[in-house]
């Protein structure tokens, strides 16, 4: 190797130079497609309504890099507007700058965390260029955020399962030093993923109303569910007061004491007593609050240490008071003729808060209102869907423009097709109902 004068790359310069390579062919490839979807589209356009104005060039950034195409403007003669049929086509709005598929990349990197700086530099790392400023990124998560959610169609449920909590988040710029955001995460019971059990069908609601947090609940399951006298909720939360008021706004709910909370608390007052811990976990692993009452009336205020003693009577009194939201909710089912098999006990609402608090509140972030709610709602819809959800509100149907189902595998043919010593293209007389005049035939003679 010491005689080798050639200076010789690294294996990193290689790869990125290959990856370059690669984002330039691949940007020209989607040039070529973009142009050809734009003359299909004016081919087959319903000529009546749709009259060809200008052709207007346009740029976006993309994973690929800055990609330069053009576009024809259309003047809609029943609207009088004048639009972008491609756009329309591809549900993208052309002034934008960025690809959706770049923002939803530069969105997921925000919602990840642990910063909006970090994400705008991970992302100009990933692809070889600065793509979005940390405050760009930030502003399309709003934006994206605030967006209403398309309709769904209601789900009819015999039973609906509630985790509810409070997550709190400092505030900046603001009177109040922080506020709690009441969340509540929905599904309609565990199903087996391999041999992972995942909750079914979760949804989930975030309270931003100034009314009541179970008005505003009871409003987002309409909209959601077919609910009558028949439907069941099973709602699982810390203790808050708030969170209790569940069962005097619906009829048929069951209020259960979230188990990780009270097991927390009482580790803090018997943890250090062997036995008692041990029954203490046994009887919330089993879900007999009789036992569990008992075990703690046989521990007196001496064998608890000082510092929580001031604590220790007012919490049991706590737990007395709630003695039947420490039970199994499946026996009340179970008595009103309703098939338990399959429902497992309440207790998740505090795994989905850690999600949220780790992007929230790690690093001692103050966050405004508005932004605060719009990470959350963004975290939330890439949970239930798997990815930002965007609606397009100058999307036209397929009766309106006409458009016929594209082969993309016969497009990318076509155009990456080699060109030399003439221009590919078509005449349109040879491919319409003239193909068959005096000039038609003349043409086609010319073939040879």
């Amino acid at each position: 190797m010491s005689n080798f004068t050639t200076t010789m790359p690294t294996m990193k310069e290689i790869e990125q130079w290959i990856f370059r390579k690669m984002q330039e062919e691949f940007a020209r490839a989607m040039k070529q497609v973009l142009e050809v979807l734009d003359q299909q589209i004016m081919e087959q356009r319903d000529r009546e309504r749709y009259r060809v104005k200008d052709d207007r060039e346009t740029s976006v950034n993309t994973v690929f890099g800055n990609v330069r195409f053009k576009r024809r403007l259309y003047c809609d003669r029943r609207s009088g507007k004048h639009v972008y049929l491609l756009d329309q086509l591809l549900q993208f709005e052309g002034r934008g700058k960025v690809s959706p598929h770049l923002e939803e990349t530069a969105i997921t990197f925000a919602s990840q965390g642990p910063s909006y700086r970090d994400s705008a530099k991970r992302l100009e790392q990933l692809l070889g260029y600065n793509v979005l400023s940390h405050q760009a990124i930030r502003e399309k998560l709003i934006e994206r955020a605030e967006q209403p959610m398309p309709e769904v169609k209601r789900r009819a449920a015999r039973v609906l399962f509630v985790e509810v909590d409070g997550l709190y988040t400092k505030l900046q710029r603001s009177r109040k030093r922080g506020m709690e955001n009441a969340i509540a995460v929905i599904h309609e019971g565990w199903e087996k993923n391999g041999k992972r059990v995942r909750l079914k069908n979760k949804q989930h609601y975030l309270h931003t109303g100034s009314g009541d947090f179970w008005e505003g609940f009871g409003d987002f399951l309409v909209e959601r569910y077919e609910i009558d006298e028949n439907t069941w909720l099973v709602v699982n939360g810390d203790g808050a007061a708030w969170i209790g008021e569940c069962t005097s706004y619906f009829h048929q709910c069951l209020y259960m004491l979230d188990r990780f909370h009270v097991a927390r608390e009482l580790k803090r007052f018997v943890g250090h007593l062997p036995k008692v811990w041990e029954t203490v976990r046994r009887s919330l692993a089993k879900q007999d609050a009789a036992a569990l009452i008992t075990a703690l009336e046989g521990v007196s205020e001496q064998e608890i240490a000082e510092e929580n003693r001031k604590d220790w009577k007012p919490y049991k009194s706590f737990l007395k008071r709630h003695e039947k939201h420490l039970s199994d909710y499946r026996k009340t089912l179970q008595a009103k003729g309703i098939d338990t098999s399959g429902m497992r006990p309440m207790g998740s609402a505090e795994s989905q808060m850690r999600i949220f608090a780790k992007r929230t509140k790690r690093g001692g972030y103050s966050w405004s209102e508005r932004g605060v709610r719009a990470m959350l709602r963004t975290m939330m819809r890439m949970k239930e869907a798997g990815t930002v959800v965007r609606t397009f509100e100058g999307h036209t149907s397929k009766q309106e423009t006409s458009q016929q189902p594209i082969n993309m595998r016969r497009l990318f043919k076509n155009v990456t097709q080699p060109v030399k010593g003439y221009i590919a293209g078509m005449i349109r007389i040879l491919q319409g109902p003239k193909q068959s005049s005096t000039t038609g035939m003349a043409l086609k003679a010319l073939r040879g």
